[in-house]
């Protein structure tokens, strides 16, 4: 016996409507989800545990009209669960047609689910982190002396980026930084991959820290920052990381791996400007103090100058009363002195001159002494003649002349008027 594949298809679609006939929850994870015509379409899956390997898969749709109720019962939230990579729980319908196959009907989400196991992936995030030392990683950064440079980690539409930059630019001590916006996804399956892209750019000479912001959302929406890659790539960013992803309560993983963590953009940027505040309080303390410790010198230079020319006047005006004693004394005394000193000179005089008188030859002559002249030359020593040799002999009143005829000792000289 044979049947047609319509045959078939029927039955089983009989089959299923008997045995299958109310919704029923089911869990799972959505592999890919598209909006079409106000319907959203989905492919659902379900992976083994100890794995990424896929074990079960089906397609499920979100009618207009079922879309519409859900979005008015969860709000913004239903966005950010009916995302890829997403573990949801759905009440569903099973629709099975002839020509169209097995479909899943989305009558209902359960948004519990999701966050329970957004919070069993955070915790897993976190262990791991700490199981390879990353935690507090960033954190062993040492911020710059003063913040300038600033790489923005944002989405251009995200409204927390706008009130950071405002912030920034309207800071009431006129401070200027340097900002270069790195667009990313801040909500979604993107996010991770796109910001872990960015930091592989962001060079460390360029800039002074790294800001990640975006303007809050619900615990789903930050979902994306428990992510163990992403918060691995912030952990081992080239800069300190300085967060205000905009959420009041809850605090995700990204903000425990960052440098410094902040409620809000508009915190982030009060906590830049106010560190900067603190710089330039700390800089003016240490003017003050060098300007006060420049005078404190000064004045104590000047103490001692004044004391100094205080000892100097003193010691001149000594000097210059020892000096006019001294120029009175010599006027004073310099006369007499003087006086004494021209008749201890002339007496001086007086005796060299009778010494001069008692040397004059003539003086000799008189008492009786005679000059031997050779030739002009007075003769000192005899044994320097030799006979024949003409000598003068000059007395007191007249001369003579004599002719050696013997050497002197042996015979005696002729001598002739």
């Amino acid at each position: 016996m044979s049947y047609t594949l319509f045959e078939l298809n029927e039955f089983i679609r009989q089959v299923l409507a008997l045995n299958l006939s109310e919704p029923l929850w089911i869990k799972c994870e959505i592999s890919q989800a598209n909006i079409s015509r106000g319907h959203c379409y989905l492919n659902l899956v379900q992976k083994a545990e100890n794995g990424e390997e896929v074990i079960a898969q089906s397609s499920a749709v979100l009618w207009s009209l079922k879309l519409r109720q859900l979005r008015n019962k969860l709000g913004f939230e239903l966005d950010t669960i009916l995302q890829e990579g997403m573990e949801v729980m759905l009440q569903v319908k099973v629709d099975f047609h002839e020509r169209f196959g097995l479909k899943l009907l989305i009558e209902d989400i359960d948004p519990g689910y999701t966050l329970g196991q957004l919070a069993l992936k955070r915790m897993e995030t976190i262990s791991r982190l700490k199981k390879e030392g990353l935690l507090e990683k960033n954190k062993r950064f040492n911020l710059p002396v003063v913040i300038q440079r600033v790489a923005i980690l944002s989405s251009e539409s995200a409204a927390g980026l706008k009130d950071f930059l405002n912030e920034m630019a309207q800071n009431e001590y006129g401070y200027r930084f340097q900002f270069h916006l790195f667009p990313v996804a801040m909500q979604g399956a993107k996010v991770s991959e796109e910001i872990q892209a960015v930091l592989k750019k962001i060079l460390p000479e360029q800039f002074d820290v790294i800001v990640v912001v975006r303007g809050g959302g619900s615990k789903m929406d930050l979902a994306a920052f428990d992510e163990f890659l992403l918060c691995k790539s912030i952990a081992l960013a080239p800069l300190p990381v300085i967060s205000g992803i905009g959420h009041e309560i809850d605090e995700t993983v990204l903000d425990k791996v960052a440098h410094t963590s902040l409620r809000t953009p508009t915190a982030v940027a009060g906590f830049i400007i106010h560190y900067n505040l603190r710089f330039e309080s700390a800089l003016m303390q240490l003017a003050a103090e060098l300007k006060g410790g420049v005078h404190t010198i000064l004045q104590k230079q000047q103490q001692t100058v004044r004391l100094v020319a205080q000892s100097t006047i003193s010691q001149l005006d000594r000097a210059m009363k020892q000096q006019t004693m001294m120029l009175k004394y010599i006027d004073q005394e310099l006369p007499g002195l003087f006086s004494q000193k021209l008749k201890l000179s002339a007496a001086g005089l007086s005796l060299m001159d009778r010494s001069i008188q008692l040397l004059d030859p003539q003086q000799v002559l008189k008492r009786g002494f005679t000059i031997t002249l050779k030739q002009g030359k007075m003769v000192k020593d005899g044994s320097d003649l030799e006979p024949g040799d003409e000598l003068e002999t000059v007395f007191y009143k007249n001369k003579t002349r004599s002719v050696v005829t013997v050497a002197p000792g042996k015979q005696k000289t002729s001598n002739q008027q």
